[in-house]
């Protein structure tokens, strides 16, 4: 009996500790196109407290992968917080042309919400495109609704989609204003905490100081000479070389340009402590989720590429806001009660025309020199060049009506366009939706990576894969979207409650940050989960 007793006493007392494990906040953290090697790339100019404090402290996945396409910013977000790809919780693109309304369909675009704290159309935004669970939403489920969760970004995809359908709020920024803002679909109102905070104007703060390296020029070894180029400026028209002066933008309300700089990083940290301080996040015994997207690192990006001063200063203050939020969540919420993880929505290339100078095979695509040539071609072979009705996202959307009309087989029009498509030399790949609907595939190229990104009612009928370091995009900066490795691998950290220290090289994917959130928290999985927890992370 004792025995019994004294058993029944220990697993009491281990499920009081795995309750008294549970933290009190979770942070979300997403920086948008970080590559895996700017982990590393610029290390040396790291502080102690940003991201070298996660590596040293946290745990890493080392070989985290997308294991799917398109990889865009929409799907990335979504993907992370629910666990599934979008085969399953639809955001196939950031926007897909929709064939019933014959218009492009933006992946947070919410006709039925008004905006709020705004009277732009930036604020008709919402959650309705997503079709599965976030983490977020099951905290809130699991909870009763006494958690809270929130997100905060400059997009607003990247604030709605990790925040989920059951979120306290979500808000992103206004470039009309240099306000932030939300929908109708959360609150009818901004609470006083946001509109307290944007009467701060703090985007004009940052904006008047002008943007120059935090390091003197010559200390960015890790780049390219400040002028070369493969750069252009975020509004194309001035040298894309330092000092970056922006009174002009100023002058005419143009709040947006902070975007392409490392003080939108700054006005996002500045709100995610705002968001914590105004909420009361992690105040209490349940489990609070804060969703923060660092989106300048995009911007930044795409106009000056990866091997950048521009790219690089952004990391080097991005590492410095990081140690800031980071400084702040151990005083506010406590050191070892907070868990977080760190990740990206995808990579980038480096810029085809800097790859070339090295003599490495890329270049460019111009997408509509393939539609045209695919047009001409089906109008030869079927008398009808409107059987394509838009190609985006290297698909190609078909006109089921004129293919009923005319009594065509969908399928064997779909393999007349791929047999097209394979002439040109910058294709490598491409696929029928019907094969995809039909037959599984199972391996991790292009094909089966698109698989888990093909969506039956709003992706494309031809699906293209060009071949590695092309573009369909300027020959200045770069961009994503590719089934190759320097879009799919991405940084994956965890840090603090309930975390272990050390590192994997096992393949992760970006489908199973969610189930090991929601095994941290001992709540069910988001409901269209396909991911796996990583066993290695967990303590």
């Amino acid at each position: 009996m004792k025995k019994i007793i004294l058993y029944c006493s220990a697993f009491y007392c281990s499920l009081l500790t795995v309750y008294a494990q549970q933290p009190k906040l979770v942070v979300g953290i997403v920086v948008d196109q970080m590559r895996y090697d700017y982990l590393y790339s610029f290390s040396d100019k790291y502080g102690k407290g940003g991201f070298k404090r996660l590596l040293k402290e946290g745990f890493l996945c080392r070989n985290t992968q997308y294991n799917y396409v398109p990889t865009f910013t929409g799907p990335g977000h979504a993907s992370i917080y629910t666990g599934t790809s979008p085969a399953i919780h639809g955001i196939a693109a950031n926007e897909w042309y929709d064939k019933k309304t014959r218009k492009e369909i933006y992946c947070t675009q919410d006709k039925n919400v008004k905006p709020v704290g705004s009277t732009s159309d930036a604020g008709m935004m919402s959650p309705a495109n997503l079709d599965a669970t976030t983490v977020g939403d099951e905290i809130k489920i699991a909870s009763n609704n006494k958690a809270k969760v929130v997100g905060v970004s400059l997009k607003d995809r990247s604030s709605i989609l990790p925040a989920g359908h059951a979120a306290d709020g979500a808000y992103w920024f206004d470039g009309s204003t240099g306000n932030f803002i939300t929908s109708s679909f959360y609150r009818s109102e901004l609470p006083k905490w946001l509109n307290d905070f944007n009467d701060k104007k703090l985007a004009k703060q940052y904006l008047d100081k002008g943007w120059e390296t935090m390091l003197t020029i010559d200390k960015y070894t890790e780049s390219l000479p400040d002028e070369n180029v493969f750069e252009k400026a975020p509004n194309k028209k001035d040298k894309p070389v330092f000092p970056y002066d922006f009174k002009k933008q100023l002058a005419e309300n143009k709040f947006d340009i902070i975007r392409s700089t490392p003080f939108g990083n700054s006005l996002t940290k500045d709100l995610a402590i705002a968001t914590i301080e105004g909420e009361g996040l992690g105040n209490d015994a349940v489990c609070d989720m804060l969703c923060v997207s660092f989106s300048s690192t995009d911007y930044v990006g795409h106009s000056f590429g990866p091997k950048s001063v521009e790219t690089e200063d952004t990391y080097l203050r991005l590492d410095k806001d990081l140690e800031e939020l980071f400084t702040y969540l151990d005083t506010k919420i406590g050191k070892g009660n907070y868990t977080l993880f760190l990740t990206a929505d995808h990579g980038a290339t480096d810029v085809p025309a800097y790859l070339q100078s090295l003599k490495i095979n890329a270049g460019y695509v111009n997408g509509r020199s393939l539609e045209k040539k695919l047009k001409q071609e089906l109008n030869k072979e079927y008398g009808d060049s409107t059987l394509i009705m838009k190609c985006a996202n290297q698909q190609v959307y078909l006109n089921d009506s004129v293919i009923i009309a005319k009594k065509l087989d969908k399928f064997a029009v779909e393999k007349f366009c791929v047999r097209v498509l394979l002439t040109f030399d910058e294709v490598s790949d491409a696929i029928c939706g019907e094969q995809l609907i039909l037959q599984t595939q199972n391996d991790m190229l292009f094909r089966s990576l698109i698989q888990r990104g093909f969506h039956n009612k709003r992706s494309g009928d031809v699906l293209v894969s060009y071949k590695p370091g092309f573009i369909d995009y300027d020959k200045t900066g770069t961009t994503h979207g590719t089934s190759f490795s320097y879009d799919t691998h991405v940084p994956l950290l965890f840090y603090g409650n309930g975390i272990k220290k050390g590192n994997t090289l096992r393949p992760i994917y970006i489908t199973d940050i969610a189930s090991t959130i929601c095994q941290l928290l001992n709540i069910p999985y988001t409901n269209g989960n396909i991911g796996n927890p990583i066993y290695e992370v967990l303590k």
